[in-house]
């Protein structure tokens, strides 16, 4: 058996060198069937923003790789009287739900109906999102059951107009939202500020993190269909495409937009900014059509007019991008 694997960084004073040193004894790890631990001592900035960025880095790793490794956080022991000030970086991290699949399956299914390519083969399903047979399988049975899948011998489909809020709710196939709002003593900003700042984080040189979040909404809905029947922007919506492995996400991403929003844990509350969370493997964004700023096919757009609540405009909106 191969000798583990042991990497030490002492008094680490930034997150770039714990990277670097994480994807060290990840390449490392290829070429053995060593175990890989990272031992951090003594660190300067805090044990909490080191388990956080190794949290975060991980699902980039390859599954047979990660496996593999373990972290180990020593802070200093201190002597009675001592007083130790850790620095921390980023906010908390906000912890993922697991892949809904039977919400992954409908999108597709939904996006085939939108952009008319017609029923769609279970195995284009499994290509798209990614995942084993297993659970695919299993969630488009259940939706199966529930009699909101149409079947055509191997071919499946469903129709945009047959599913509501409400429907999603409870058949369990809703996404996962990340609310945010600002808070205490921040300046608010109307929704349409935040949408000029975030039309300069989505074009084509988009800051770190920021490369998998689109626009969505009534903003990317007005923009495709101008005579919509809406009035004002209610919330900025953005979509985020994350790893199915992935199981948090770093809130510090919307401090680009404003440094003062801050994670809204109550789904009742009102948000200025929802992000919903898709998880399959194939990226459904675009480069169009508000000022160039990468976008959420109309798929997304539509799906966040139903949860807005904005039903008989979500219905207008899938009738002209039919036609």
């Amino acid at each position: 058996m191969d000798l583990p694997l042991r990497r030490t960084l002492h008094q680490l004073r930034n997150t770039r060198d714990l990277r670097a040193e994480i994807l060290s004894l990840a390449a490392s790890l290829l070429a053995t069937r060593a175990e890989g631990e990272l031992v951090v001592t003594d660190p300067i900035i805090s044990p909490a923003t080191v388990r956080r960025e190794w949290q975060q880095l991980l699902p980039a790793l390859a599954a047979e790789v990660r496996g593999r490794m373990s972290l180990v956080v020593e802070p200093p022991t201190l002597r009675l009287g001592e007083k130790r000030v850790d620095y921390e970086i980023g906010a908390s991290l906000q912890q993922l739900q697991k892949p809904n699949y039977r919400f992954e399956i409908l999108r597709q299914l939904l996006r085939a109906d939108l952009e008319d390519a017609g029923p769609q083969p279970v195995k284009a399903l499994l290509d798209a999102i990614g995942a084993s047979q297993t659970p695919i399988r299993a969630a488009l049975a259940e939706l199966d059951e529930a009699g909101i899948v149409r079947r055509r011998g191997r071919y499946v489909s469903v129709r945009a107009e047959e599913i509501s809020a409400e429907l999603l709710a409870k058949l369990q196939a809703a996404p996962q939202t990340l609310r945010y709002r600002f808070e205490r003593g921040a300046q608010i900003k109307p929704p349409a500020v935040l949408l000029r700042r975030a039309l300069a984080l989505l074009g084509s040189s988009a800051p770190a993190g920021w490369q998998d979040l689109a626009l969505s909404g009534v903003a990317v809905a007005r923009a495709d269909v101008p005579e919509l029947d809406l009035l004002g922007l209610p919330r900025l919506d953005l979509l985020v495409q994350l790893p199915r492995a992935a199981q948090t996400f770093d809130p510090a991403l919307l401090r680009r937009l404003d440094d003062g929003l801050e994670p809204e844990p109550s789904l009742l509350a009102p948000a200025p900014v929802v992000l919903t969370v898709a998880r399959a493997d194939t990226t459904l964004l675009r480069d169009a059509p508000v000022d160039g700023a990468r976008s959420a096919r109309s798929v997304d757009v539509y799906l966040s007019l139903l949860e807005l609540g904005l039903a008989a405009q979500a219905l207008q909106y899938l009738e002209a991008v039919r036609a």
